[in-house]
């Protein structure tokens, strides 16, 4: 309930108790006082919790005060209603892309924003929550086509003023956390967003727009959907989206009430989830899936003020032997290229990996994996199976562990594809996707995931409501996503941690593959063909 009263309410409860020697019946009534969600006294208390931050109240009787209140309502109609579609994805397609190291190895979806409509290639991240694309650049990175080496046309620069469904986020609105610099309520809201990634962020306007989406169906039933979300135009950026990396911005998929699937879902367009099922190059995003009936499932836990995919992982295993005290927290996180485990766990995974597999333990020249191993025949031998253990028994089987390396003679050895932090906390990142339909469900707090190849996933056959079998594929590991400099990681893009340039002799990759060569990084041409189709 919404409610305009501005006084508190005294809420009176009685509770009947047993009867007493005498045959009385003793009564006794509880109370609490319900305050408006604008009183003085609610204010004060926000005050007190943001330690002298003012929390953004609207002035009592004011326009933005009846505003707020019959936005509230009307949300909680779309909510009483239900979702009006049961998944939704980008209008161009629910297909994501990953294409090489022009773009930090991360998947990207082609989203189309404004009035009318202009294209843009971002990264997916569900480490972060603000949309951003580039946009009135005063600093941002390259969009020429020609310093991209597999692209088909330029990337794009929004431009609110060319949008006629653009509007300026002004710093009275709620969600300004930048309202603190204004010097008026009128303001255009400044944000600024800085990622763990060293020297990396973002900063701009707060605007608002229009998302084009589509619902599922065939070319003739496929309904369009014009989503109003909030997105940051971009003019200044820093760090790694300077040197390839996200260069025509990023969707944060995070828990914050300013990322896409929060505006979705509030909206009453789709429930609040949505999944990514990645392949080695190409995968699927979907708004709304709650995946299926058998999948695994784990809570998202609460983890200090850190409002992210937090889960806890119970025990770590090699093949069938758990390790005794390998739990730890992490974050589950697409933005970041690898996986990485507090060092105490991973020194006891990757020691254990080490004892159990019968290979030869090699070091490769101007490579940072800890575990490598040499080749003693053409076929990679079997590698031990690692696994995460949830609460309820609920395993995480990883796919593939390891990551081949290639000669110019062919296949040379192998690599364990985690890398130890000094954190307390770890991150599950995008190479343990690999293989499976994994699914944010934000309505009831909990990560779940089933073995999938992502072909049964598409735009016109819908969720399916069984897994497909799983696919066999290989992590994407290059020697300059290997560098983690500061202790736990909240992404994205891990891969851009180290420097853009290869040294003499370094590890190269093709989807699943690695090649030592002093050559210049050649590209699977599928990769280009598919992007050039989506261009």
């Amino acid at each position: 309930m919404s409610g305009v009263l501005a006084l508190p309410l005294l809420v009176m409860v009685a509770v009947v108790g047993i009867e007493n020697g005498g045959g009385a019946v003793a009564v006794e009534l509880f109370s609490s006082k319900l305050m408006h969600r604008f009183s003085d006294e609610l204010k004060a208390d926000s005050v007190s919790r943001s330690r002298g931050e003012v929390a953004r109240f609207p002035r009592k009787w004011s326009s933005e005060y009846y505003r707020r209140l019959l936005s509230s309502d009307l949300q909680r109609q779309k909510v009483k209603l239900g979702p009006q579609f049961d998944y939704l994805f980008p209008s161009q397609g629910s297909t994501t892309l990953s294409t090489g190291d022009d773009y930090g190895w991360l998947h990207y979806t082609w989203i189309d924003i404004g009035t009318p409509n202009v294209s843009f290639l971002v990264a997916l991240d569900t480490g972060s929550d603000l949309l951003w694309v580039p946009c009135d650049c005063m600093q941002c990175a390259p969009l020429s086509a020609s310093y991209y080496s597999n692209l088909g046309k330029d990337l794009s620069e929004y431009n609110p003023s060319d949008s006629n469904t653009s509007k300026v986020v002004p710093c009275s609105h709620h969600l300004c956390e930048g309202g603190s610099s204004c010097k008026s309520p009128k303001d255009p809201c400044p944000y600024r967003v800085n990622y763990d990634t060293a020297d990396t962020s973002t900063s701009g306007l707060l605007i608002e727009d229009i998302l084009h989406l589509a619902s599922g169906g065939t070319a003739a039933s496929k309904k369009f959907v014009r989503a109003p979300i909030m997105l940051g135009c971009g003019s200044k950026q820093s760090g790694i989206y300077l040197s390839g990396v996200a260069p025509d911005g990023l969707m944060g998929l995070g828990l914050g009430n300013i990322s896409v699937p929060s505006f979705l879902s509030k909206a009453g367009f789709s429930r609040n989830s949505f999944s990514l099922c990645l392949k080695e190059d190409t995968g699927r995003i979907f708004f709304g899936d709650q995946g299926i009936p058998s999948q695994h499932t784990t809570p998202f836990l609460p983890f200090d003020d850190i409002n992210a995919y937090i889960v806890g992982v119970e025990t770590s295993c090699v093949e069938s032997y758990c390790l005794e005290k390998t739990n730890f927290k992490a974050l589950v996180d697409s933005g970041t290229s690898f996986t990485f485990l507090p060092d105490a766990v991973y020194q006891k995974l990757a020691g254990e990996f080490d004892r159990q597999i019968n290979a030869t333990k090699f070091s490769f020249e101007g490579d940072q994996w800890q575990y490598c191993y040499k080749f003693s025949s053409e076929e990679l031998p079997k590698t031990p199976s690692l696994s995460l253990k949830f609460s309820a028994n609920n395993s995480f089987v990883v796919i593939n562990p390891v990551f081949a390396i290639y000669g110019s003679q062919g296949a040379v050895g192998f690599c364990l594809a985690i890398q130890p932090t000094n954190g307390d906390i770890g991150t599950i990142g995008q190479n343990f996707f690999i293989g499976y339909r994994m699914v944010f469900d934000r309505e009831n707090m909990k990560l779940g995931w089933s073995h999938s190849n992502c072909e049964d996933l598409t735009d016109e056959k819908g969720m399916p409501m069984t897994p497909s079998g799983s696919a066999s594929p290989k992590p994407l590991p290059t020697t300059q996503q290997q560098s983690k400099p500061n202790g736990r990681a909240v992404a994205p893009a891990e891969a851009g941690r180290a420097p853009s340039k290869s040294t003499a002799t370094s590890v190269f990759l093709v989807p699943g593959q690695f090649y030592i060569s002093e050559m210049m990084l050649i590209f699977w041409p599928a990769a280009y063909i598919f992007l050039a189709f989506y261009c």
